[in-house]
């Protein structure tokens, strides 16, 4: 079978802007990141096409130090951090005021963070303009404007120290492989088509490689493979981490960054870019493969602490093409935009030739008349929701319904002739299994195994009783004074009462202390007197105030 992508056309194009909101000293400036990458597209899909093309408004020139600024592109590689000077030449048109910096992590933020704690506030390029200078786009004196931007030595930013320029290897490995440079106006808005993305001459290392995990090794045409990462790895499938880049290069809208991030980044890496290819193990034969549409890359997502790399799920179909007896490598290939080298020096025979990729790959065994279990293979439930548990066992590469029969494993687990997964009742704390063999209706046979985590019940503590211990001082009669009372545990809403001539009301809460106003009626008695302090949560405490 052709491979998916050797018949793609690689185009060239400037990339339309990926903004995230970033602060400087003046105020809010648009960051905006533009590769100048390959854009793929597939034998099975249309070719991709980019998003937006804009004319650029500036040339950039390295003045001084190492660095090549890419032409026709938005890319600048081989800066060296402390020493690389770049001149930006504006239309003086394009209204440039400013250039700065900032990490990528900007780019994939989660709601919850404010990106201003991406950008260098403290390296700033600014513009002015020149009378004689013909450098800019427009070519004319009296049209351009100029600005110096001198890279810094390093950058970590003060509002978040995750945001560091070069990126550290942990982010580099996640799919950040770079920093951005962005111009903006005196609005402090983006001008656009200057965006631009910088490689430092130290990031000689490329990312790790990427893993691949198959749950099944053997199996029938037809059948599924579960695929994941491998366990405890530290390479990703870094080649599409952003998803804003992503969603250029395929011409969709990007995804609103999520509330928060839940484990597996946010989005997913287009399926037009994702093929699997098969390969009679030790040859140059390939026998199959096509779009690995059933496969998810999860794109990275930063929390404010965190950055979640790219995450591997899914699954691949065995191709009818295969033989029986024959054992096969299988490749997972990802269209590549970043500017490294694919991990795999044999990727352009394993993936195509049309565009850069990286690859990762597992030896698999065909075998007829075998029916594989697919997902899932065990699950985890609480004591208290053990007695109420049920699952559903699946199955690929049968050619019928197929029959459980449950041979072995722990009473308390049992299987349906459907794969029905239910418990015998309440379990405690443990780790209980079950397997057997499968069926179908015609000759096809196989085996399964499940098992199931039941762990211990947890109860969640009551809250702490809140305690007062003093307030900050008398009560007056005829008079309204502001005091503090201060102690533990303090909630939300509270009330005070106390003797009939004294009226508390509660301006703010603490967890410590609650400031309270205490309005003594003019008659009011002096003496010592107790208030009560009654919170929303229905828990109380007291204090001893006096009147004087």
């Amino acid at each position: 079978m052709t491979n998916p992508f050797s018949n793609n056309k690689v185009r060239h194009a400037r990339r339309a802007s990926l903004a995230s909101t970033l602060a400087t000293g003046a105020g809010a400036l648009l960051l905006i990141t533009a590769l100048a990458i390959s854009s793929t597209g597939s034998a099975f899909a249309s070719p991709l096409t980019p998003h937006v093309t804009s004319s650029a408004p500036c040339n950039v020139t390295v003045t001084a130090g190492t660095g090549v600024a890419v032409p026709s592109t938005t890319l600048i590689v081989g800066v060296t951090a402390g020493t690389t000077q770049l001149m930006f030449d504006c239309n003086d048109s394009s209204a440039a005021a400013v250039v700065a910096e900032a990490s990528l992590l900007a780019a994939t933020a989660s709601a919850n963070v404010i990106p201003t704690g991406e950008a260098d506030t403290g390296a700033l390029g600014t513009f002015a303009p020149s009378t004689t200078d013909t450098g800019c786009p427009a070519g004319t004196a009296g049209s351009c404007e100029i600005a110096t931007f001198a890279v810094p030595a390093t950058f970590t930013s003060a509002g978040d120290p995750n945001a560091v320029c070069p990126p550290s290897a942990a982010q580099v490995n996640a799919g950040l492989f770079g920093c951005a440079l962005a111009v903006a106006n005196a609005q402090e808005a983006e001008v656009a088509g200057a965006e631009y993305l910088i490689q430092y001459a130290s990031q000689t290392t490329p990312p790790n490689a990427p893993t691949i995990s198959a749950l099944q090794t053997t199996g029938s045409a037809g059948s599924l493979i579960n695929v994941s990462d491998a366990a405890g790895a530290t390479g990703y499938w870094w080649g599409a981490a952003l998803e804003a880049i992503t969603a250029l290069e395929t011409g969709a809208t990007a995804i609103t960054a999520p509330s928060s991030c839940t484990g597996v980044g946010y989005g997913d890496v287009p399926s037009t870019l994702l093929a699997d290819s098969w390969w009679v193990q030790g040859s140059s034969t390939e026998v199959g493969g096509g779009l690995a549409s059933n496969v998810t890359i999860s794109n990275d997502c930063y929390n404010g602490t965190t950055l979640t790399p790219p995450v591997l799920g899914g699954t691949i179909t065995v191709p009818a093409t295969v033989t029986s007896g024959t054992a096969y490598t299988v490749y997972l290939c990802e269209v590549n935009f970043t500017p490294y080298p694919s991990n795999d020096v044999n990727s352009a025979l394993a993936c195509g030739k049309s565009a850069n990729f990286i690859d990762a790959s597992f030896t698999f065994t065909a075998k007829s008349g075998v029916v594989s279990q697919n997902l899932p293979v065990a699950n985890t439930v609480t004591a208290s929701a053990s007695s109420g548990f049920t699952d559903q066992l699946a199955s690929s590469g049968n050619t019928g319904a197929v029959t459980y029969t449950q041979t072995a494993g722990n009473p308390s687990i049992v299987v349906s002739s459907s794969g029905a997964v239910s418990t015998s009742g309440a379990l405690a704390a443990g780790v209980y299994t079950a397997s057997g063999t499968t069926g179908d209706t015609g000759t096809d046979t196989g085996t399964f195994t499940y098992a199931l985590t039941v762990t211990a019940t947890t109860t969640t503590p009551p809250p702490p009783a809140p305690k007062a211990s003093k307030i900050s001082g008398p009560a007056i009669p005829g008079k309204t004074v502001t005091l503090t009372i201060t102690g533990t545990h303090f909630t939300a809403k509270a009330k005070i009462t106390g003797h009939a001539g004294t009226t508390f009301t509660v301006t703010k809460t603490t967890a410590t202390k609650l400031t309270v106003k205490v309005k003594e009626a003019a008659t009011g008695k002096k003496g010592n007197y107790s208030a009560t302090i009654r919170f929303a949560s229905g828990k109380s405490t007291s204090v001893k105030y006096s009147v004087k």
